[in-house]
């Protein structure tokens, strides 16, 4: 029999209930339609990041394909295990739907906009520590680029209470995650979804899409495995402007991750450019040309340390004032 929380979760994404927030109280209402991040103080970052790092750093389908991809785990790791603990029910997106990661920076914004509930994540546990619990009804996630790391913190976060709703899995081409473990996507993604299982997290996937590019039979058996991913479009915005080729582009990956999980959640990063200006009239176009493709839009930022802060941070303010109809 499913609880009380599951059966309200359920109602509200088929579009039964709906969720209505004031300053005191939280209610549903019966409708006829629904519903990066960094370690402590982060150090300056003096080079570009490139185009095939994951987003933790910092819907039309398609027939599924068998994957050709030789991963030598995969013949042994065909399902994920039963859970040890249930994963907790994801909130529900409401109004804007948008993400962006969690830096000291950041903190301010974030606390702004807690009532227009989107994505948060983080790889410094004891700032989710202080400000996770202010954002009740968002999609809370603690990341890391490799197994190992995202292991200990996961347990740390336990040790310390720490309320979140996914593990971030930023598996990449970089020194941060092991060689072994990017050689081996689909058994990497499978040891990932186990380690999120034993801690009763959804688990969110977010590989570089160069890495993508090179593995596309990888899509639907990492979709398979995943609960939530996150795909950055840069390498996308460097070729196209927003509008029809940008958006033809993003619904492709789209029904790649799809193919092996209809149910999954994608949102799309997009990132302002480093190198110049951020311009938020920009990025909320190409949020525009793709809202209707994707659960949430994520704001990436590769600029931290070389950009003026309070430059980006009135960027990230401006997006959230826009997007959420809160200008």
């Amino acid at each position: 029999m499913l609880s009380t929380d599951k059966i309200r979760v359920k109602c509200i994404a088929m579009g039964l209930l709906k969720v209505q927030r004031s300053k005191t109280a939280i209610c549903l209402v019966l409708m006829g339609g629904f519903v990066g991040m960094c370690d402590g103080n982060p150090p300056p970052v003096s080079t570009p990041v490139p185009a095939a790092q994951s987003v933790f750093q910092t819907q039309t389908m398609i027939k599924p394909t068998t994957p050709t991809i030789d991963n030598s785990s995969l013949s042994k790791q065909t399902a994920a295990p039963s859970p040890e603990i249930s994963p907790p029910d994801i909130p529900p997106l409401a109004q804007c739907s948008l993400g962006v990661g969690l830096r000291r920076e950041t903190v301010p914004i974030l606390l702004k906009y807690r009532e227009t509930p989107g994505m948060v994540m983080s790889a410094s546990l004891q700032i989710a520590e202080t400000v996770f619990p202010e954002l009740k009804d968002w999609i809370r996630a603690i990341g890391a680029p490799s197994l190992s790391e995202l292991e200990k913190k996961a347990k740390r976060a336990r040790e310390n209470n720490i309320p979140y709703e996914a593990l971030a899995y930023g598996i990449e081409t970089l020194p941060t995650t092991p060689t072994e473990e990017w050689n081996d996507l689909i058994g990497s993604t499978q040891k990932a979804r186990e380690l999120s299982d034993q801690y009763g997290k959804s688990l969110m996937m977010g590989p570089g899409l160069r890495l993508m590019d090179e593995n596309m039979d990888a899509y639907q058996p990492m979709g398979a495995r995943s609960d939530i991913w996150v795909f950055q479009t840069q390498m996308i915005q460097k070729n196209y402007p927003p509008g029809e080729e940008y958006r033809a582009e993003v619904e492709q990956v789209v029904k790649q991750i799809k193919s092996g999980n209809p149910d999954i959640q994608v949102w799309a990063q997009i990132t302002l450019p480093p190198g110049r200006e951020p311009n938020a009239q920009e990025w909320l176009a190409y949020r525009e040309s793709i809202v209707d493709l994707v659960d949430g839009t994520f704001i990436g930022v590769y600029s931290w340390g070389r950009a003026d802060s309070r430059i980006l941070l009135n960027t990230i303010d401006e997006i959230f004032a826009s997007a959420c109809g809160l200008e």
